[in-house]
């Protein structure tokens, strides 16, 4: 997928996700560090490392990719760069280093390996004062009433033109339906969340040491505070370079190039003061067909 160039138009123009990273690479990258640039692709960030004229820059990137990097550095007078094509596992720098630059986000926040990539790097290579940027993350999981063009309810809760399709409700079609496919719901698709937002996971890999850290299994539960019928569960993430630089996926802040994805549920209708409760489950972190909800 990253090896599409597309994939990578996508991302440098997502204007949210540049000014974000571009503000915290100003802030904390300095004439005498040692950078590495996990998973380098178009080399955006490395090179506005570069303009910071730190000490050495490593970009790396285990994909064919990289030399799309190269050229356009070459293309930008873009020197000081070390690139190498390799697997971060691999990557041995001469000196420990001082900053961990990456982006290594999925839609679901974690199932691209970025917390086992990433916690490697820093084991192996990064000083004690070292940082990594950024570091901070939170995860949402949001109940939502989705606008009428948008809501998609189960097969068997369906009525059409008189037709009814409540006989299929425990049909073999959705035994093991507890593992749904990938769902997404467009970024204009929500009307409202049910319950004020509030993360139900955060982590900070600059302070954690162990991928066995990030909790498996979640159980939680949301106070509405306005009423109205539940479509699903919406999932977001935050991230934080520190408390001024940050962006969030969620959509109802401005459009980033991650989608929403979306944990499906049974209609219900929920009014003001009632719970919501549900188990969020991660079978395999970076398998996003793993992942459940249920609702209690």
């Amino acid at each position: 997928m990253f090896e599409n160039i597309v994939t990578h138009e996508v991302m440098v123009a997502d204007t949210v996700r540049m000014k974000s990273y571009h503000d915290a690479i100003d802030r904390y990258i300095g004439s005498d560090d040692v950078v590495v640039d996990l998973g380098t692709g178009t080399g955006i960030l490395c090179f506005l490392a570069a303009r910071r004229n730190p000490k050495k820059i490593y970009a790396i990137d285990h994909s064919d990719f990289i030399r799309v990097a190269k050229k356009i550095a070459e293309g930008n007078g873009i020197t000081g760069v070390s690139f190498m094509q390799k697997n971060s596992r691999s990557f041995e720098p001469d000196e420990e280093v001082d900053v961990i630059l990456h982006e290594q986000m999925g839609s679901n926040l974690i199932d691209e390996n970025m917390v086992e990539n990433i916690l490697d790097l820093k084991r192996r290579v990064l000083k004690s004062t070292g940082r990594i940027l950024p570091g901070r993350f939170e995860l949402f999981l949001e109940p939502i009433c989705l606008k009428s063009g948008y809501k998609v309810p189960y097969l068997w809760e369906n009525s059409v033109y008189g037709i009814d399709f409540g006989c299929l409700r425990d049909s073999k079609e959705y035994a093991g339906y507890a593992r749904p496919p990938k769902l997404t719901v467009e970024h204009s698709a929500v009307d409202y969340f049910l319950c004020e937002p509030k993360p139900v996971m955060s982590f900070d890999l600059n302070a954690i040491t162990d991928p066995g850290e990030i909790p498996t299994s979640i159980e939680t539960s949301k106070e509405v505070v306005r009423s109205g019928s539940m479509d699903g569960i919406c999932l977001y993430f935050r991230v934080l370079f520190d408390d001024e630089i940050h962006f969030d996926t969620s959509p109802f802040s401005a459009r980033t190039h991650w989608n929403h994805p979306w944990f499906r549920t049974e209609r219900r209708q929920y009014a003001r003061g009632e719970t919501i409760a549900f188990t969020f489950t991660m079978d395999l972190p970076t398998r996003r067909d793993t992942w459940a909800v249920s609702i209690k």
